[in-house]
């Protein structure tokens, strides 16, 4: 289905065009009879949100799944990055594999994150992350010990040529001073080596920046409506009386189907995937390759 979707109300004058599912915005055909377009005259239009989650797949093996995909989605969450913690090499893969299986009947695109313990990580385990198209991989440190102990070159050639996303996690255990030490230590290690890497990444539930998905990879498909995006978009009306103090969507829209409307919804059909053919970092402009913060600006 084609349509103009008019974003008129953000005093950027913008129509997007909509086809299969995705934005098109440029070249908006000059003859516009036969296309339908989209009254949003009422309605405050937003691109859907990226979150990390870490229960998702256990809440689908419990029958649950599709009641956690609902609240995801009234949060504004349209995609996400399943974490799956993984403490040894040997179970790699069977975990992956779980994981794959237990989101075949989710209707949102995700992709895999890992959590490792930085002290087992090996170049071989790298290899199978790769191949398993991992993007983003979490280091769990105990000490800053660990981090000088690490051989960085060898692992970081494991991963060429794709620049996966690492994020160092200081253990639950250490102490706050430990947790600076470590901190500290990560990012004079990221600028050494340039790795591709982001200091303070988003907790569960929270909006990953547009910038951070630009590092992941998950720009422009996800989390934003520019020309190559995804058709995921919520509209919030601007007639309620009463704001609550949460406001939810009206209308969920998911590659340009509706999913929700008002207090009715659909999901019926609807089968997401696992994005693996990113690019890390191949939007971000040259000055920002090794920023590693939204601090610099505003994106």
């Amino acid at each position: 289905m084609k349509y103009i979707l008019n974003l008129s109300q953000d005093n950027s004058d913008r129509a997007l065009w909509v086809e299969e599912g995705r934005i098109r915005y440029s070249d908006l055909p000059i003859e516009r009879s036969g296309l339908m377009q989209l009254n949003t005259e009422k309605f405050k239009v937003s691109p859907g949100h990226i979150t990390l989650d870490e229960n998702i797949g256990k809440k689908y093996n419990e029958g649950y799944g599709d009641s956690y995909v609902k609240q995801l989605l009234l949060y504004g969450f349209t995609s996400f990055i399943h974490l799956i913690d993984i403490e040894y090499e040997s179970e790699c893969i069977d975990k992956l594999n779980w994981a794959r299986d237990s989101l075949r009947k989710c209707p949102l695109d995700y992709i895999h994150a890992v959590r490792v313990p930085l002290e087992r990580l090996t170049d071989s385990w790298i290899r199978t992350l790769k191949q398993y198209s991992v993007p983003v991989l979490f280091l769990s440190v105990d000490s800053i010990k660990t981090l000088k102990d690490t051989p960085w070159q060898r692992l970081f050639e494991a991963m060429f040529p794709m620049r996966m996303l690492c994020i160092c996690e200081p253990s639950p255990h250490v102490t706050e001073k430990q947790k600076v030490a470590i901190e500290g230590k990560w990012e004079k290690i990221i600028r050494k080596y340039r790795i591709n890497s982001y200091l303070g990444f988003p907790e569960p539930g929270e909006r990953l920046s547009l910038f951070l998905t630009m590092r992941i990879g998950l720009f422009p498909s996800k989390g934003s409506l520019v020309m190559g995006s995804d058709a995921d978009y919520l509209m919030y009306g601007t007639f309620h009386e009463n704001e609550l103090p949460l406001q939810v969507p009206d209308i969920i829209v998911l590659k340009s189907r509706v999913v929700k409307i008002a207090g009715k919804w659909d999901l019926e059909g609807i089968k997401g995937e696992e994005l693996t053919s990113l690019v890390p970092e191949k939007f971000l402009p040259i000055e920002d390759i090794h920023r590693y913060t939204d601090e610099a600006g505003t994106l």
